[in-house]
């Protein structure tokens, strides 16, 4: 591994430290205020400012901040910890005015002080402010009685989906994963307490915490500034809850019986007419599913030292038991493995310490663990009588944070972060964090130290015994899968006049490993040659020449297998963010991020360096009115998106895939391993694999650009009355470059004609990642002595076609802001995504992030344009809750979306096949072009959530609730198999099967209880 790549690059830090530097040194004039998406904001003014003071109290902790108001009487306090807070003006040791104000994540909140008589005391008890005109962001923040009080499932991506512009995820292979404003699953960046926890190897999905430890929850679906970056989704922020100076103790209970569950629907084979024999016929009997999900919690707060020194701690498990059909019925091994079940245990702890040193240092430390363990098994199951028999077929196997793009990816992590408020005008944050998770794959039984024996009775000595100890066959996941990261940031606030500048650095540090090797590390193949005098291919001596056994022709193989990489990663950036108060209405942020992402072979050579990425971010508010009744917005920006790690495991690894043979004298009785072994052949691979790694260089193209993406939103807000708050808003994307595999030796192949290379020892083109429908060169070596050449191939050669991915949307809120006992939103979007890419993921392809299959050679681009499959017309989403009486609450959620577009894959007519085509993967159907999209809708999605909660009086601090989902039990279509044609040029047998629908109807019972 090379140590230089965790170095800092000398010249970012540079540059960047001269820009922190910058901010720092100047003279203070006016106030502006600049804002952090993983904190708070409070402002405002006071008038008659002479000789006043602004006190800021966090009413859970009871720390303070004080602050001068500046000559016109503004005053801002900025990084401050979302939470309430009680504002006071002071003169002379004399309180003059209180107001109480609830100030969120990523949010501004204002606060102003009137003139008042000598002598007077106002109290004010306000709540959130209807319009925010101190940010120019697009998104949502959920607080923790919101998502309380709400019928939402309880996971971060639940609340996700309440978001207008987000839709789920396409393909079911990346699990829950939103996709965020016609994104892919895989471009979105989650925070907790300002560190990242995005899924570190494949970047779908994040690691989560106890639900109930959530204090604010921040979806930004667009417009966020230059303090973030490595999304062209949306970011996801949340906070914690942390302790204060009242003791509270809680915990909860939580179920979703299998009883109260709606009836799954079977999947029936499609009637495609051409298959008289299975049309219509029943595919998998799903009425016996079923689901029992149980949830306990636990939490704790309260001061270690009054005033100073505080924690919080939660700690959730929930327990899953599933039972489902394993098999279709025409399986031939229904009888015995067609009943899978599973029980998984979900755990989550999150601790919070907060440690006020005085009201100028703040040092606070987060520990957060998320682990999935599942164990497995397969029964017998009878489709003749539809029962199953409760025997079990194998014995089983446990998982831990595995397999698959779907699986959670867990964590253990702490993170370490200090705020200072070193003047009035200079505050300075710094953020140390590292998280660490493991993968395993453990079937039961199973022994790491037994060897895999292969044998039978036709290749074994006569009298000899061959013991088979090891139960398990084939690979397994490395005992030593896992991630790693290291995460570092410094951000520096300062307010010059007019100018609020916010600048700071960030380093990330990714570490995995990854892969599949033999169970019990190698497997050992008995074999009997016909001539024991006639040498085995490859060998060097024949097997009675080896003697022992080989003597009659007895020999063993011993096959290796090991594909594990080592692939590591390094993002660095450098941003500068001038909040500007141009005038007392209009408010201009200007942002500058600068970013570098580098990727890293398992010999720690970099295959993808890309630098120097200037992504330019403006925002502009103008509170019309003055008032924060009218608030017109703008945002333009360019976003860029890193490589993922698992990229590295796939195309840039080791792979050792070798059979060696021997003779042998005898066979261990305890392993079936074989004794007194003589080699007769060196080790062999038919496809080459040695256990070397390519050449970094002729993984990627030369200069690989990043996935980038540019952005436009305009919108505006209006209070129309105390109760009625509305707003529009129109948002454009459009994707410029993608990062994707190319596996065409064509062009290849003409390049080393035109070029007259030799090409008669290559051993092939093995795909590398390029920029689609750009001119690319690469690094080949054709193994006809001269080492590496440079190849360039130009766009029209390639074939592929520049990626295309716009979207666009209009949306449209009406809010009633908590009053009068209820609160309730509601937003219609109207969008269309359309495009010949859907980014690093990918819906009819699937496979690895960031390899897709669209652009593994041209044919697959034709009829490729057309709206994709995230593509959703309309969506209205709803939200709300209403408290009937003090001790009787009822929420709802509705969602009503219509249907993604559906296409026809098939394969290319016959003047268009070649080769090494790939079957029924093209936008042809029965020899005709079928454009993307073009084959009608999906029906429209309907989902009513619905709860009441009940806090009897005579019970202070007991809760019960019941939330019912999908309330209509519409478990409708989500996804066909679009395939068409099955290989021969005929129709499929499950062209337009069903392959997912809505989940059924299911009830949550909850019991929580706090003193």
């Amino acid at each position: 591994m090379h140590h230089s790549r965790f170095k800092f690059r000398n010249s970012a830090i540079r540059q960047a430290t001269a820009i922190l530097i910058g901010l720092t040194v100047a003279a203070a004039g006016n106030q502006a205020l600049a804002q952090s998406n993983a904190t708070t904001t409070i402002y405002g003014e006071v008038a008659s400012p002479a000789g006043a003071t602004v006190v800021l109290e966090n009413l859970a902790t009871g720390a303070q901040r004080t602050l001068t108001p500046d000559a016109s009487g503004r005053y801002i306090a900025n990084s401050m910890p979302p939470g309430r807070y009680a504002l006071r003006v002071l003169r002379g040791g004399t309180v003059q005015d209180t107001r109480e104000i609830e100030a969120l994540v990523g949010s501004g909140a204002e606060v102003n002080f009137g003139a008042k008589e000598e002598g007077q005391t106002v109290v004010v008890r306000a709540t959130r402010n209807y319009i925010d005109v101190s940010n120019t962001n697009n998104g949502v923040v959920f607080t923790a009685k919101e998502l309380k009080v709400l019928p939402v499932a309880n996971d971060v991506a639940s609340v996700v989906q309440l978001t207008p512009g987000v839709a789920r995820g396409t393909n079911s292979q990346y699990g829950n994963a939103p996709s965020i404003g016609g994104s892919g699953q895989s471009e979105n960046a989650f925070y907790v307490n300002g560190f990242p926890v995005t899924n570190l190897l494949t970047q779908v999905g994040a690691s989560e915490l106890p639900f109930g430890a959530i204090s604010n929850m921040q979806v930004l679906s667009g417009g966020y500034g230059s303090e973030f970056g490595r999304s062209t989704g949306g970011v996801v922020n949340i906070t914690t809850k942390s302790g204060g100076n009242e003791f509270h103790v809680g915990g909860k209970l939580s179920t979703i019986p299998a009883s109260l569950r709606g009836t799954t629907e079977n999947t029936y084979y499609p009637n495609t007419g051409a298959h008289p024999d299975t049309d219509g016929k029943l595919l998998y009997w799903n009425r016996d599913n079923e689901t029992t999900s149980r949830v306990a919690g636990v939490y704790a707060s309260g001061p270690l030292i009054k005033n100073k020194l505080f924690a919080f701690i939660g700690l959730e498990r929930t327990r899953t038991d599933s039972d489902a059909i394993g098999a279709t019925s025409d399986a031939t091994s229904s009888v015995k493995s067609g009943w899978s079940s599973s029980q998984s245990t979900v755990d989550r702890g999150l601790a919070k310490i907060d440690f006020n040193l005085n009201e100028d240092h703040h040092f606070e430390y987060t520990k957060l663990y998320d682990r999935t363990k599942t164990f497995s098994q397969s029964f017998g199951f009878d489709y003749s009588t539809l029962k199953r028999n409760n025997v079990p077929a194998t014995p089983g196997e446990t998982t831990i944070n595995c397999c698959g793009s779907a699986s959670a990816p867990g964590a253990n992590i702490d993170i370490y972060k200090y705020t200072g408020y070193l003047t009035d005008n200079l505050t300075v944050t710094a953020l140390w964090g590292k998280s660490r998770t493991s993968h395993t794959r453990t079937p039961t039984g199973y022994d790491p130290s037994l060897p895999q024996i292969s044998t039978g009775a036709t290749v074994q000595v006569p009298g000899l015994t061959y013991p088979v100890p090891q139960t398990v066959t084939g690979n397994l996941v490395d005992p030593s899968s896992g991630d790693r990261q290291k995460a570092k940031r410094l951000d520096v606030e300062y307010r010059l006049g007019d100018h609020s500048l916010r600048g700071g650095i960030d380093r990330i540090d990714v570490d995995s490993t990854v892969g599949n090797t033999y169970a019990g590390g190698v497997r050992w193949t008995y074999r009997k040659a016909s001539n024991p005098n006639t040498p085995i291919n490859g060998a060097f001596e024949t097997p009675a020449q080896g003697g022992g056994y080989g003597v009659d022709g007895y020999y063993v193989s011993r096959d290796l297998y090991d594909k594990v990489a080592h692939p590591t990663s390094e993002q660095s950036a450098q941003y500068i963010q001038d909040h500007w108060q141009v005038t007392p209405r209009v408010l201009l942020d200007l942002g500058l991020r600068r970013e570098q992402f580098t990727n890293y072979t398992t010999t720690g050579d970099a295959f993808i360096s890309q630098r120097n990425m200037i992504a330019p971010r403006l925002g502009a508010t103008w509170d019309y009115k003055g008032d924060g009744s009218l608030k017109i917005f703008a945002n333009a920006g360019r976003y860029h998106l890193p490589v993922p790690s698992n990229l590295s495991s796939n195309l840039a690894s080791p792979y050792l895939s070798t059979s060696q043979f021997y003779t042998y004298t005898g066979v261990d009785p305890a392993t079936g391993a074989p004794t007194g072994l003589h080699a007769i052949s060196n080790p062999y691979s038919a496809n080459n694999a040695y256990g070397t790694a390519r050449d970094a260089k002729e993984v990627t193209a030369i200069g690989l650009k990043p996935l980038s993406q540019d952005e436009l939103s305009l919108g505006f807000e209006k209070v129309l009355n105390k109760q009625i708050v509305v707003g529009l808003s129109g948002l454009y994307r459009r994707l410029n470059d993608t990062n994707d595999d190319t596996c065409d030796q064509r062009p290849i192949d003409a390049w080393a004609a035109r070029n007259n290379v030799d090409t008669g020892k290559w051993g092939g083109f093995q795909c590398a990642i390029i920029n689609p429908g750009r001119d690319n060169a690469l690094w080949i070596d054709f193994a006809d002595g001269h080492g590496l050449r440079r190849v360039d191939i130009s766009a029209a050669e390639w074939g592929n076609p520049k990626p295309d991915r716009t979207y666009k949307a209009l949306t449209f809120f009406v809010e009633h802001p908590y009053s009068n006992g209820w609160y309730g939103k509601v937003t219609y979007t109207l969008s269309a995504l359309k495009g010949n890419m859907e980014g690093q993921t990918d819906t009819i392809g699937g496979g690895d992030v960031g390899l897709t299959v669209s652009d593994d050679h041209k044919e697959l681009m034709y009829n490729a344009y057309g709206y994709l499959p995230g593509d959703h017309r309309h969506s209205i989403k709803a939200y709300g809750f209403f408290q009937v009486t003090p001790e009787w609450t009822i929420g709802g959620n509705l969602n009503l979306t219509s249907g993604a577009p559906r296409n026809c894959i098939g394969e290319l007519p016959a003047d268009l096949k070649w080769e090494n085509d790939y079957g029924a993967a093209y936008f042809y159907c029965n020899g005709k072009p079928t454009p993307r999209g073009s084959q009608g809708r999906l029906p429209w999605q309907t989902q009513i959530d619905l709860n009441l909660a009940y806090q009897p009086r005579f019970a202070k601090g007991l809760s019960l609730k019941v939330d019912v989902f999908n309330v209509l039990d519409r478990q409708t279509i989500q996804r066909y198999n679009e395939t068409r044609e099955d290989g021969g040029g005929d129709i499929a047998r499950s062209y337009l099967q069903v392959t997912s629908r809505a989940a059924p109807r299911s009830v949550r019972l909850t019991a929580e209880y706090e003193f």
